[in-house]
């Protein structure tokens, strides 16, 4: 779990979300109201999906953006980086996921790990008893885990 969170608001444009998520190099991140209760979750593709031209097919099955043709794939890319920045006239309340999936803190690994798979969710959000929002799983967490519990039991 990481406990040091990354929180995007939920008034903030989707450019200025954007730098942040690559400024700390994670792929989504919780969205807070200005209450500071948690919202929503904003990802990457959610980002992506808001500067995508619009003759692009969505979703697309992932193998053929990135095995498919080389060159329409880096002409996607570069669409992509070269107007996030007119994005800024929407913001993250209008593209983030609506459905926050949350899990106790004292949740064990494996059962957040079934809601990940069963659900195909990349992050759900960690809550304390009281429903605050403490920290944040993700699939690359999971992994983690599992690859240092093998390495244990070699």
């Amino acid at each position: 779990m990481t406990s040091k969170l990354v929180i995007l608001r939920d008034n903030e444009p989707i450019s200025t979300a954007a730098a942040t998520l690559k400024e700390h190099g994670i792929t989504g991140a919780p969205v807070i109201d200005q209450h500071n209760s948690p919202i929503g979750m904003l990802s990457l593709s959610d980002i992506i999906q808001t500067v995508l031209p619009e003759d692009v097919e969505t979703p697309r099955p992932a193998p053929e953006v990135l095995c498919g043709d080389a060159a329409h794939t880096w002409e996607l890319f570069e669409h992509v980086a070269d107007n996030i920045e007119t994005a800024g006239d929407e913001v993250v309340s209008q593209r983030m996921s609506r459905l926050l999936v949350t899990v106790a803190d004292n949740t064990p690994l494996v059962e957040i790990a079934r809601v990940m798979c069963d659900g195909h969710w990349h992050r759900v959000a960690v809550v304390d008893e009281s429903g605050n929002l403490c920290g944040i799983v993700s699939t690359m967490d999971v992994l983690a885990a599992m690859i240092n519990a093998a390495d244990e039991g070699s």
